[in-house]
C-alpha cells in the first residue's frame, strides 16, 4: 500500500490515508475471529493471495515467524525495495510476476506438508492426524511441528478451516440452492447443529444470516461482509 498508516486492534485493521509517499506492506497471519477492515481516504493498494503453503516459496523465513499475529507489517529489505518501485509504472501485475520469479525457491521440507493437504481436505475419508503423518513418512510430532511452522496453524485447525471454506463454496457456487442438511452431509460435519456452531464460532453469524450478508469477490476466492 502507498500513502497509508495502519492501526491494528481487537481484530480490526484500519488503513488510513496519510498523504505520504511511503510504502507499507501488511501480511495477514492466522486469525480465529472475523477481521474487520476499515478504509478511510484514498489510497493505492495491491493484494496478493497465496494458496496454502504458497507464501513459503518466496521467503527464506517460515510463515509462522513472518506472521505470528493476525496481521502485522512485513519488514523485509528485498520486499521493501520492490514495493518502492511497484507503484511507479503502469503494468503492476507484470512487475509482481517478475519479482516473484526472482524470489521463488524450492524448500524440500514443504513437500511432505503439501502431500498432507490432500488427506486433510478429503471430507469423505476422515483420517486421523497420526495416520496422515504415517502416510507422508513423518512421525506425529515432526509432522505437527513442520505443519505449524509453515502453515501457521495445526493440522486439526487447517482441516476445520478448509471444511468451513468448502461449505461456503458448496453453498454459494452451486446452481441448485442447497439446504444445510445437504451441506452437512457433503462436507463431513457430524450433524447440522455442529455446522451451525462452527459458523457462529468462525463468522459470528448463524449460516442463514451469514449467507444473506456476504458477497463474493474474484469468483469464490474471497467472501466479504460489506458494512
Amino acid at each position: 500500500m502507498k500513502g497509508v498508516s495502519v492501526q491494528r486492534k481487537n481484530w480490526t485493521l484500519q488503513v488510513l490515508e496519510n498523504g505520504s509517499a511511503n510504502i507499507h506492506i501488511e501480511i495477514l497471519g492466522k486469525y480465529t475471529n472475523p477481521v474487520l477492515l476499515e478504509y478511510k481516504g484514498q489510497l493505492r493498494e495491491i493484494s496478493v493471495i497465496f494458496k496454502p503453503l504458497g507464501m513459503n516459496r518466496f521467503f527464506k523465513d517460515n510463515y509462522l515467524s513472518l506472521a505470528p499475529e493476525f496481521s502485522q507489517e512485513l519488514v523485509n529489505d528485498v520486499w521493501g525495495q520492490f514495493g518502492e518501485s511497484l507503484f511507479t509504472g503502469d503494468d503492476d501485475i507484470s512487475q509482481i510476476e517478475a519479482f516473484l520469479l526472482t524470489q521463488f525457491w524450492d524448500n524440500q521440507e514443504l513437500s511432505s506438508i503439501e502431500n498432507s493437504l490432500s488427506f486433510l481436505e478429503n471430507s469423505n475419508e476422515q483420517m486421523s492426524i497420526s495416520d496422515i503423518a504415517n502416510k507422508i513418512g513423518l512421525n506425529l510430532k515432526t509432522f505437527q511441528r513442520h505443519f505449524q511452522k509453515h502453515m501457521g496453524c495445526s493440522p486439526v485447525e487447517y482441516r476445520r478451516i478448509y471444511r468451513f471454506r468448502s461449505s461456503l463454496t458448496n453453498k454459494l457456487n452451486n446452481t441448485q440452492l442447497k439446504n444445510l442438511t445437504e451441506i452437512t452431509y457433503e462436507e463431513g460435519y457430524y450433524d447440522q447443529s455442529y455446522l451451525i456452531k462452527e459458523f457462529r464460532k468462525i463468522t459470528n453469524h448463524n449460516p442463514k444470516d451469514f449467507f444473506k450478508s456476504t458477497s463474493k469477490v474474484d469468483g469464490d476466492k474471497i467472501i466479504w461482509e460489506i458494512k
